[in-house]
């Protein structure tokens, strides 16, 4: 049986629109987020985000650096109890002035507007479209989910980061102020489902002639009119109230102030929580473990993620052990050599040397 999906925008949606995201420290989860996902996948909902990255092809970053983007998506995503189920990118601009990497200057099907993205995830996933749905903040989003043959969301964009609407566009199916409405116009939708296409009749005989009881003609039979289709207006969940000082990063409703101070709201693990997610949140390091067995697997997963990076990081790589031996020789040039040789003014100018070629490949070591 085909899934049900709702293809999401990775910016301006999930995250705060920063201009070509390419740095783990770029990632700003919006409020209200996590609990849409989670909301959405336990109504059985596949979950996939389809992105247009052009900053692969302007040479701004590469196929790994995006992965490990989305893997440290993942993980806060995580942290607040949602995920997502796959990751559908496109790395191609069209315009070869405009990028860096001639292979990926093409005109391909899958950069939004076209649906190459949708399609590609619905053959993998087995996804039924038209029981799908696309969330996104561009026209761009809505015209890749329209040629799909999705339901379409959109979300409002800021001018610079959204074209005009074009004039042989169609209308979203719905429009939200966030991806929390989105999902309670989807799950709305879902709900009224049952009811929009009633059982057919069953057919009545007409009933046999009488006669007269009166010379007087009976009144007309007042023709039935055929009722309209009752359109409904799709399932808005209340919009949350403007904070007065900020929000929760799972659920996007309002921390106040006197939670706040007393210590009923906190941040944890990076991320403010009201008092009610806070309880749902287990401390990091405690020594309670998750009650369920998808808990448990999840904390498992996370933490050998962590210890992989730390081994990672502690690792000594080609390049500081370059450092360290070129380290000795400027320490040999400069202190020995400097201090004890004939030409001592050209040792410490060798030392200088050696030193500023040591701190070229710690920053290089760094960054690679």
């Amino acid at each position: 049986m085909a899934n049900p999906a709702v293809f999401l925008d990775r910016d301006g949606t999930l995250i705060e629109e920063v201009a070509y995201a390419t740095r783990p420290e770029d990632i700003r989860i919006l409020g209200g987020v996590a609990k849409a996902l989670a909301a959405l996948a336990q109504a059985g909902y596949k979950l996939i985000v389809v992105t247009n990255q052009s900053a692969i092809a302007r040479g701004m970053l590469t196929e790994e650096d995006l992965h490990r983007f989305h893997e440290a998506l993942d993980d806060r995503l995580d942290l607040l109890g949602a995920r997502v189920d796959a990751y559908y990118a496109c790395p191609h601009h069209p315009d070869p002035g405009d990028t860096s990497r001639a292979d990926l200057a093409v005109e391909c099907d899958c950069r939004k507007p076209k649906p190459g993205l949708l399609l590609r995830a619905a053959e993998d996933f087995d996804i039924d479209l038209t029981a799908s749905w696309l969330v996104g903040d561009t026209w761009r989003d809505i015209g890749a989910g329209q040629a799909a043959g999705v339901r379409t969301i959109k979300l409002p964009a800021d001018a610079a980061h959204d074209e005009p609407q074009p004039p042989d566009a169609h209308p979203p199916t719905a429009e939200a102020a966030s991806l929390a409405e989105a999902a309670g116009i989807i799950l709305g939708a879902a709900r009224q489902a049952p009811a929009a296409v009633p059982p057919a009749p069953a057919p009545v005989e007409a009933p046999e002639p009488r006669p007269a009881e009166s010379d007087a003609e009976a009144p007309p039979a007042e023709p039935v009119e055929e009722a309209a289709p009752v359109i409904k207006e799709p399932y808005e969940e209340p919009a949350a109230p403007a904070p007065a000082a900020a929000v929760c990063a799972r659920c996007g409703q309002e921390v106040a102030t006197s939670d706040l101070a007393r210590g009923a709201a906190e941040t944890r693990d990076g991320f403010l929580l009201c008092p009610e997610c806070l309880a749902r949140q287990p401390r990091d390091g405690s020594d309670r473990l998750p009650d369920d067995t998808a808990g448990l697997l999840r904390s498992i997963l996370l933490e050998l993620r962590r210890l992989n990076r730390t081994q990672r990081t502690s690792s000594l790589t080609f390049l500081r052990l370059a450092a360290y031996i070129v380290q000795a020789g400027a320490l040999f040039c400069g202190l020995v050599l400097g201090l004890a040789g004939e030409d001592r003014a050209m040792f410490i100018q060798i030392g200088i040397f050696l030193q500023l070629v040591v701190l070229a490949l710690l920053l290089l070591e760094r960054n690679s």
